[in-house]
C-alpha cells in the first residue's frame, strides 16, 4: 500500500508541476520587469528575492540557473518569507542549486507549514509519510495532509490533498486517524487564537 501511495503522490505532484508551468509560460517577464525585480531583490525585498529566484529556477526572463535560484530564494527564506521557505525546502528536496538533503528540506517545509502555508503542509506530510528527512510517522503525515487540505485555495489542490490523505489512511488504524484528526484540530484552534 505504501508504494501505491508514493506513486499516486508523485503522479499528482507531476500534474501540479505541469499545470504551473503552463500558467507561467504565458507570463514571461519583460526585460523591464526583470530589471525592476532585480533592483528590489538587491535592496533586500524578500518577495522580490523569492520571485527572482523562481525566475532563475524556471528560466523565465533569465537564463535557467539553479545556483542563482537557491541564492535568491535562500535570502528570502532567511527573512521569514513563507513561500520562499517552502521553495527553499523544494530546492533541497530536488537537489537543485543546493546539495540534496531531505532533513534540510523538511526543516524549511516545517517553517512554512507552521505558518499555515498549505503547500508546505502537504510537502511535510509527504516527508513524514516516507521518513524523508524526519522519522516516519503516519499520524503526523495525516495531520499535515489534513491541514493542507483544509488550507487549499482551489478545488484541484483540495482534491489532491484529500486523495493523498485517503491513500495514507488505508495503511493506518482508526485510532491513529482519530489522533491525527485531533492534532490537526488542536493546531488549527491554536493558530486561530494567535491571529
Amino acid at each position: 500500500m505504501m508504494k501505491g501511495f508514493k506513486v499516486l503522490f508523485l503522479a499528482n505532484l507531476s500534474v501540479v508541476f505541469v499545470c504551473s508551468m503552463v500558467m507561467y509560460a504565458s507570463q514571461e517577464p519583460t526585460p523591464t520587469e526583470v530589471a525592476e525585480i532585480l533592483a528590489l531583490a538587491e535592496q533586500g525585498d524578500a518577495e522580490a528575492q523569492n520571485e527572482l529566484g523562481s525566475w532563475y529556477y524556471a528560466g523565465r526572463g533569465l537564463p535557467q540557473d539553479d545556483t542563482e535560484a537557491a541564492r535568491w530564494i535562500g535570502l528570502a527564506a532567511d527573512q521569514g518569507h513563507v513561500p520562499a521557505q517552502y521553495n527553499f525546502g523544494l530546492l533541497y528536496f530536488r537537489n537543485r542549486g543546493v546539495d540534496g538533503n531531505d532533513a534540510e528540506a523538511a526543516k524549511w517545509y516545517r517553517r512554512a507549514a507552521e505558518q499555515g502555508y498549505a503547500p508546505a503542509q502537504g510537502a511535510l506530510g509527504y516527508m513524514f509519510a516516507y521518513g524523508a528527512g524526519v522519522e516516519e510517522n503516519a499520524v503526523m503525515a495525516y495531520m499535515w495532509l489534513e491541514l493542507a487540505r483544509n488550507g487549499a485555495t482551489d478545488e484541484f489542490t483540495l482534491r489532491l490533498y484529500a486523495q493523498q490523505r485517503y491513500e495514507l489512511a488505508q495503511r493506518m488504524a482508526p485510532a491513529e486517524i482519530a489522533e491525527a484528526t485531533r492534532l490537526a484540530q488542536e493546531w488549527e484552534a491554536a493558530r486561530s487564537r494567535q491571529r
